[in-house]
């Protein structure tokens, strides 16, 4: 484990963070105790989702601040001692690992080094409207808030964002190769397609917007709708904290992101003087670490504080984690860049794919791949990433045994070209995770992957092939059609999961002669899909954590603990087996593991059920056609995640039935 100077230690606890952190009703004017004086007003709609109108973007802003407190505080305020770097504080040894990672990567300093010369004056005005919007609603709700917790400064918004950002590049794959005590987060994935000219009925176009998340908590999707005098004006899906639309659409363009593994994080394994533990080999001469004295602050017993002194080291390699008397340094192409803000705004204010990828073209953004539509029917996919430039990309995908200066990259200095591919003469693209030359079927093999200097994942989800052959098969598309592939829940003959339960069955003739009798669809009526399909969801698992596939024993007592806890036989409808849950209420859904209606899933004794807990949740399908724009849409549970309001499950029961909402673009 990674050695904190104290006894007290424990596991680290580093997840995937990710952080990206019909009524009406005027905001009151109740801001005497804050600097500014904002002019904004929030409209709900018929199903609670904040339209906000702000004068200026920092107006809207703080509309955004407020909005998240009323209807997320829990979730919004949850991370900020994490992202604080004050964990430990008030979650006790549990936090104080995720303190350490914090401090060592000098989050704050760098805020305070990096972020105020970095970013625009109005992405700091409107990271300071948001901090004012929560402690605004702390101002007039002072019994429902944590108040050791306030105020909140724009310094907390800016970490968040960076931390979140971090977390969604890798770093917590990076920090599992090391160590074995690395929690791992709950897996998830993202669909997003756009089609259009000769492949669609009438010429239209469609977008499917579809991130996956876990359903609820601080990275669990919240809808809004922005638009200030000053000209944003965006609608679409952000976590608290965060004061940008993500994912969503503007008046002109509209576009979709999926998580990608861009390889923006270095391991090094130092060599150590046998000598002098304090010192490393660079160049053939030993050289000191640069160490800095701290105090991890922890609370145990519930009311006793302490200080635990830390001696944080740092190589010109970068910051250094030891871990079971192994030294490894660090370093992430992001580590002193925090214009992540400028780069979401700059997406928010695009009028075209063209001005879409011209701002994604500044690498402001540690990740992502996006898949965009404009209002001219113009469709792209694009490979992002802050992705460094180094001699040997495939090498730095491992852990680097190296003692050379030359191995330490440039931080200034990142990968220009990434694959990219607007209009394709196919018709389509698709983005769910996976390699990202395998986003256009056989059209794909055109492509020269060897283009770039840049060793991608090579990955292929059951998503990648199920919807590259939806959409290769399919000679027309029309509306209908696209709704019928996003809400599809079959696997591909080759995807890796069905190919390993076509090896288990040749390993045992039960599995064998209930995989011949499954259609490889998961829908509600479904007889056998609850017995292939978890023994499919382990070896998937086993995939998404870096983990040796199952052995056949071993999957099937796994299945069988599943199965038992929830009282289900696995030969009962899917519909029985899966559910998605709110308020006591549950409800069979279609879908499952990796399935384009992805479904994941734990098996819930109280709901007798493997009920879902993340993927497929706030999503949206555009359409453009003869008749305009039309916009439909779905969020997984409500807009609200106050159990008070209406809002915080009535979605939950339409959602279950792969219904659609229209969504209008303004009130």
């Amino acid at each position: 484990m990674i050695q904190i100077n104290s006894t007290l230690t424990n596991q680290l606890i580093v997840g995937f963070l990710a952080i990206f952190l019909s009524s009406c009703s005027t905001l009151p004017p109740q801001t005497d105790s804050l600097s500014y004086q904002y002019d904004v007003v929030v409209h709900r709609d018929f199903w609670g989702i904040p339209y906000i109108k702000g004068t200026t973007d920092a107006d809207v802003a703080f509309g955004i601040g407020l909005s998240h407190a009323e209807d997320a505080y829990d979730d919004l305020i949850e991370l900020m001692p994490l992202y604080r770097g004050n964990s430990a504080l008030f979650n006790g040894l549990e936090g104080a690992e995720t303190d350490y990672i914090v401090r060592l990567l000098r989050v704050h300093e760098n805020v305070e080094k990096f972020a105020k010369n970095q970013l625009s004056e109005k992405s700091l005005k409107m990271a300071q409207a948001y901090a004012d919007g929560v402690n605004q609603f702390a101002i007039d709700h002072p019994n429902q808030v944590n108040k050791k917790l306030h105020p909140i400064t724009k310094e907390d918004v800016i970490a968040g964002s960076y931390i979140q950002h971090l977390f969604f590049a890798g770093l917590d794959s990076g920090l599992q190769s090391i160590s074995d005590h690395i929690s791992k987060s709950i897996p998830t994935g993202s669909n997003a397609i756009a089609v259009n000219g000769s492949k669609t009925k009438d010429n239209s176009s469609f977008l499917l917007i579809n991130s996956h998340q876990p359903l609820a908590g601080p990275v669990g999707w919240y809808e809004l709708n922005v638009e200030s005098q000053s000209g944003w004006s965006a609608h679409g899906g952000n976590f608290p904290g965060s004061f940008v639309v993500n994912v969503g659409f503007n008046k002109h363009i509209g576009w979709g992101a999926t998580v990608n593994r861009p390889d923006v994080l270095d391991i090094f394994e130092l060599t150590i003087n046998p000598m002098n533990s304090n010192e490393y080999l660079l160049d053939e001469t030993w050289v000191p670490f640069d160490v800095e004295e701290d105090y991890l602050q922890i609370k145990i017993l519930g009311f006793l504080k302490i200080k635990s002194k830390q001696n944080f080291k740092y190589s010109q390699f970068g910051p250094v984690l030891e871990i079971e008397d192994r030294f490894f340094a660090l370093r992430h192409s992001t580590q002193n860049s925090f214009q992540e803000i400028d780069g979401w705004f700059a997406l928010n204010e695009a009028n075209s794919v063209q001005e879409f990828k011209s701002a994604l073209d500044s690498r402001k953004i540690p990740s992502f791949n996006f898949v965009v539509m404009d209002s001219s029917k113009n469709i792209g996919f694009f490979y992002n990433g802050r992705i460094p430039s180094r001699q040997n990309a495939k090498a730095a995908r491992n852990i680097l045994q190296s003692t050379s200066s030359k191995d330490i990259w440039p931080l200034n200095k990142s990968i220009e070209i990434l694959p990219t591919f607007i209009n394709p003469v196919n018709g389509w693209v698709q983005s769910t995770n996976q390699n990202p030359y395998a986003v256009m079927g056989k059209y794909s093999a055109a492509l020269d992957p060897n283009s770039s200097n840049v060793y991608f994942e090579q990955r292929l989800t059951n998503r990648s092939f199920v919807a590259n052959e939806l959409l290769s098969t399919k000679n027309k598309i029309g509306l209908d059609d696209f709704i019928d592939i996003k809400f599809d829940h079959s696997y591909s003959k080759d995807s890796r999961q069905y190919q390993y339960l076509l090896n288990l069955a040749e390993e045992n003739q039960e599995i064998a002669g209930k995989v011949e009798l499954w259609n490889r669809k998961t829908d509600f009526t479904n007889k056998h899909a609850g017995y292939n399909s978890c023994l499919m969801a382990h070896e998937w698992l086993s995939e998404m954590n870096a983990k040796p596939i199952p052995k056949t024993e071993d999957v099937l007592s796994k299945c069988k603990g599943w199965f038992d806890k929830i009282n289900r036989e696995q030969n009962d409808e899917w519909g029985k087996i899966t559910t998605i849950s709110r308020l006591g209420k549950s409800y069979p859904i279609q879908g499952s593991v990796d399935t384009l209606r992805a479904v994941y899933g734990t098996p819930n004794a109280k709901t007798k059920s493997i009920d879902m807990s993340g993927g497929d949740g706030l999503f949206y399908i555009i359409e453009e056609g003869g008749n305009g724009r039309m916009i439909y849409g779905m969020h997984n549970f409500g807009s609200s995640r106050n159990r008070s309001s209406v809002h915080y499950s009535d979605q939950t029961f339409l959602f279950s039935r792969e219904a659609l909402r229209f969504v209008p673009e303004s009130l």
